[in-house]
This record gives C-alpha cells, sequence and structure tokens, in this order.
C-alpha cells in the first residue's frame, strides 16, 4: 500500500478512510491532518496547498502505522509519545493520564491570578506533572512540589521536569491514605483528580476508556466525591493562611465539592466555568 500512496492528498485520504471506522469523517479528517503534519512538517494549510507533493515510502511508512494504531482507538498522544501543554512539551505513555484542555485553562488562570508568586506551591495528583512544571516555569521564584501515587506517572513526571527545565520536587503521596502531613506547607495548592464516575463511562470514546488508566479517571458512583474530601482535609490541614486552592472538577458535582469548604475557615468559594460553559473549575482561599 505505501508505494501506491504517494501524494499527500492521497494519504491524507487513505488515513482518513481508515479513521472514519471510529471517528465521524470531521473528526477524521482532522485526526489525518494531524498524524501526516506529526511525521512530514506540513500544516493542514500546507497539506491542501502543496497536496501533489510526494511523500517518500519512509514517511508514508510511518503515517500509515501511526494511522492503524489510531484506528484501533490509541490516542494520537501515545502514538506520538507527548502531548503540548502552554506551549511546553509533556511526554506521556500508557498509564499516565493525558494532559485536557480544560486542565490546562485552570493553570493559566492560576498563572493569570498568581503573578509573580513565591511561595509553596503543591499540585496533587500530578500525574505527568504537566500543571507543576507550567507553575513552576511561571514561578521561578516559587517552590513546586507535583505529589502522585502512580510511580509510573512520577516516573513520566521526572523526564518531563528534567526535559523542560523545570525545578519541581516529586513526591510519592496517596491522598486517599497518607496523612496530609506527608506534603509541604503550601501557599498554593492544585488539583485535577479524578473525577469522572463508572456511570459516566460508557459515554465516552474507546480511546480513552480502553487505553488511559482508569485509576486516574474514574470514582465510584456512589462517592463522586471521594477526592475533595481529603483534597479539603488535606487544605484545612496544609494550606498557609490566605492560601488558595484550585481544583478541577466534575461539572454534575462541582457546587457540591464547593459546599464541602467550610465559609468559616475559607473566603473567596467560589465555582468557574471553563470555556465551554461547563461549571469545571473550584476556588477558595483560606481565612487568617
Amino acid at each position: 500500500m505505501a508505494e501506491k500512496l504517494q501524494t499527500i492528498t492521497e494519504l491524507r485520504r487513505h488515513v482518513a478512510h481508515l479513521l472514519s471506522a471510529l471517528w465521524q469523517q470531521p473528526e477524521a479528517e482532522a485526526m489525518a491532518s494531524v498524524i501526516i503534519g506529526e511525521y512530514t512538517g506540513m500544516g493542514s494549510a500546507r497539506q491542501l496547498a502543496f497536496g501533489d507533493q510526494r511523500a517518500d515510502p519512509e514517511t508514508v511508512g510511518m503515517v500509515l502505522s501511526a494511522a492503524a494504531r489510531a484506528a484501533n482507538g490509541e490516542p494520537l498522544q501515545y502514538i506520538f509519545g507527548y502531548t503540548m501543554f502552554l506551549g511546553h512539551r509533556i511526554e506521556v505513555g500508557p498509564g499516565v493520564l493525558i494532559p485536557r484542555p480544560e486542565t490546562e485553562e485552570l493553570t493559566s488562570l492560576i498563572i493569570s491570578e498568581k503573578k509573580g508568586f513565591r511561595g509553596v506551591a503543591t499540585d496533587i495528583c500530578t500525574g505527568s506533572g504537566c500543571i507543576a512544571i507550567a507553575l513552576a516555569l511561571a514561578f521561578p521564584e516559587a517552590t513546586v512540589y507535583g505529589a502522585d501515587n502512580s510511580h509510573k506517572a512520577l516516573r513520566t513526571a521526572a523526564h518531563n521536569v528534567i526535559s523542560n527545565r523545570a525545578e519541581v520536587s516529586l513526591i510519592p503521596f496517596d491522598i486517599l491514605s497518607q496523612p496530609a502531613g506527608a506534603i509541604e506547607q503550601s501557599s498554593l495548592i492544585v488539583s485535577n483528580p479524578p473525577y469522572v464516575t463508572e456511570s459516566e463511562k460508557r459515554l465516552m470514546h474507546v480511546n480513552v476508556t480502553d487505553h488511559e488508566p482508569h485509576e486516574a479517571l474514574f470514582v465510584p458512583d456512589d462517592d463522586p466525591l471521594l477526592f475533595y474530601r481529603h483534597l479539603v482535609k488535606t487544605a484545612d490541614e496544609r494550606l498557609a493562611t490566605d492560601g488558595s486552592i484550585y481544583l478541577e472538577a466534575n461539572e454534575a458535582y462541582a457546587e457540591e465539592a464547593a459546599r464541602l469548604f467550610n465559609p468559616s475557615r475559607y473566603s473567596e468559594i467560589k465555582v468557574m466555568a471553563d470555556f465551554r460553559g461547563k461549571q469545571r473549575f473550584i476556588k477558595a482561599v483560606k481565612n487568617g
């Protein structure tokens, strides 16, 4: 097949066809463009403008191999081995949650609201380390920690810390079983914990349910606020006076999660919408 697919246009058409078995046509065509761009360096506009350009057989082979994996539901980020997060290259692989645009938006919000931050920041459930790395690079005078209970995630995060030349200290920490004292007293706590309920799993695409780590995504239907109770308890003990906590949340439970913060201990407790208008972010400031 590779020797017959000589031009970029032919390759785009073939890859989109392969992907259309699992994705709607517009998504399949967009993914085809991304895959071809990854291995040719040609953006979508160039692919269209120079569609008659011939791709060398080695490039065609790499594109088709990636397309076959994507057609089986494997996320492109795992196929490529990385994703971009606020301009930083973050390596990801099986067993490590792929950062979402919502998480990027939350991190951007923190950076905007905390300009010049110099205190201690702790990212709980750090995963790939994307949030901690972005904060460390945005706040070079801060002390930043990333905590997670997954050894695989911490290994990936360590590699990302080094490759991005970020000053982040990584610590093994299971928020569900370890005492809050295991993390540092912090002026900023942020977390994107598991918050998708088991019943919502059936609504998700197979590229998520069949490939990404369930322990980083799902919580029981009968306890959707499992991690938030522990995060609030951790903030009660380890968030400094006048410190802020930012959380990503399930839109169906964000308001309920925000009510876990005691108004006598916290001010500015609020739920904020993401770019899609979904109630996705929680912020609270600890009183003196």
